[in-house]
């Protein structure tokens, strides 16, 4: 995996997932700004006077790498490769803990799942260390440590978007364990409840996290709607997959995930009632999957230990004469049959995740317009950047300037929404920029956009707009 991840940066120009840019300048940039509670750089967001910083601990642990070098994007690349193989490292940690029969091949059956996986897997963001910190999370819930599962709720809530991911995943968790046989252990999930909400009590940037549960709760909300109802259009993993794309891009994962709990039906009395906690655990992430894409890394780590557990249990159910019996049969058959399909799994998700991953990546789209305007534009100047997923290139590449929206439009929507509406409806090309209109309603008499998204608006060809600065990545534009 540390192969894998460093041979990735160093073919990549750029990034895949753009928001890896925004932590890395504000990683750079935490001994200056502090725990600050505004965000100048997004004029028209809740962030400009009530800035949150949900992801607190991610930024404070990527800050010493990201001083390193003359750009912090290479010293956050490494932090990343570490992060990455560490979530691996601690999935094989645990079913080795557990006494999962061979822990390597388990441990593998992630990355054999799809190639947008082992893509997010590797993005500069802060669901990476939320996966190590559900593994870690599982470990408490097997061992019935709601202690330790209270301090962890609470670890969650400074480190990660959805602090809730915890004790989301101990509610199905005791369930299961209930429907097993077993005791459930609602102490558990008090606990990591608790801990959660105390973490965003206690938060840095407390009472500010109540309102981003609430902008949270809009932009899924809003994802549900879709764009036609909404008018907003979100990131793309807010979204659901229709189920022949997601069957496309995670075809092991839906394969185990529909059989896993059939088996767990079927000899239920042979499992543990902690085996069937965990399969009731990933499967209940499996319809969150289905609900919204961002979810999927929780689903394949929990589908790999249930996996893991439920092979554990059936085999301790066996005797050992029966165990042997089966093992000269058609045990070294069955191994080799598991190993080729496993890397038959493996090169699809590679050839995959060239797609994503790959050198074709594009490079930081600002750096000759950033300095530009370095040159020429005042400090603190706002720029309009009509397309709200430009903002993490911006904010990497021109810090000197201030813009309106990034990272998500919903932080926009609740800030002004009729403003919001009219830079969405104008990034969509349902109407078309008025000069007059967004200097008066915006404040700013410059806009920035890619170069290849110029074609979309041909009134850029026109009088009202003096082009100032084009490269063939970006270009700026003088409103008259």
């Amino acid at each position: 995996m540390a192969a894998l991840y460093a041979a990735t940066s160093l073919l990549q120009d750029g990034l895949f997932e753009r928001d890896g840019y925004y932590h890395a300048r504000l990683a750079q940039l935490l001994p200056e700004r502090g725990l600050s509670r505004s965000f100048p750089w997004t004029q028209l967001s809740t962030w400009r006077d009530g800035y949150c910083d949900k992801e607190v601990l991610f930024h404070v642990a990527m800050a010493p790498f990201a001083w390193v070098g003359d750009q912090p994007i290479l010293g956050t690349r490494v932090f990343l490769v570490l992060l990455s193989t560490a979530v691996v490292a601690v999935l094989w940690w645990l079913l080795r803990a557990h006494r999962v029969p061979w822990p390597v091949f388990f441990a593998a059956l992630p990355l054999a799942s799809g190639g947008l996986f082992l893509a997010r897997l590797g993005m500069i963001r802060s669901h990476v260390l939320s996966m190590a910190l559900l593994l870690a999370g599982v470990h408490l819930l097997l061992e019935r440590r709601w202690r330790a599962l209270f301090w962890l709720g609470a670890l969650y809530a400074w480190s990660y978007t959805v602090p809730f991911v915890l004790v989301m995943t101990a509610v199905p968790f005791a369930l299961g364990c209930w429907l097993g046989g077993g005791r459930p252990d609602w102490r558990s999930v008090l606990a990591a409840g608790a801990g959660a909400v105390a973490g965003l009590a206690i938060h840095p940037y407390s009472p500010l996290t109540l309102e981003t549960l609430l902008t949270y709760v809009q932009i899924f909300r809003i994802g549900m709607q879709g764009v036609a109802a909404s008018g907003v259009e979100l990131g793309n993993e807010i979204y659901p997959y229709p189920l022949p794309v997601l069957w496309d891009i995670y075809p092991l994962l839906l394969l185990l995930a529909g059989a896993l709990p059939l088996v767990a039906l079927l000899r239920r009395r042979r499992l543990t009632p902690e085996a069937v906690g965990v399969v009731t655990a990933a499967t209940f992430w499996l319809g969150m999957t289905l609900a919204s894409a961002r979810f999927v890394e929780y689903q394949v780590l929990l589908l790999a230990v249930a996996v893991g557990l439920v092979v554990r249990d059936l085999l301790a159910s066996e005797g050992p004469e029966r165990r042997l019996a089966a093992h000269r049969r058609g045990g070294p058959a069955g191994a080799v049959a598991a190993l080729l399909a496993l890397a038959g799994f493996h090169g699809r998700s590679l050839r995959f995740y060239r797609v994503y991953q790959g050198p074709t990546a594009p490079a930081r789209f600002f750096d000759g317009v950033g300095a530009w305007m370095a040159g020429h534009l005042e400090p603190g100047e706002t720029v309009i950047n009509l397309y709200w997923d430009d903002f993490p290139d911006l904010f990497y590449s021109a810090p000197r300037q201030r813009y309106l929206w990034g990272l998500d439009p919903t932080y926009s929507l609740r800030f002004d929404g009729p403003r919001t509406l009219l830079l969405e409806r104008a990034r969509q090309q349902q109407v078309r920029i008025d000069p007059e209109l967004f200097r008066q309603a915006f404040g700013s008499r410059w806009l920035v956009l890619r170069a290849g998204r110029l074609e979309r608006h041909p009134e850029l060809q026109g009088p009202s707009f003096r082009e100032v600065y084009r490269d063939g990545t970006a270009a700026l534009y003088r409103l008259d």
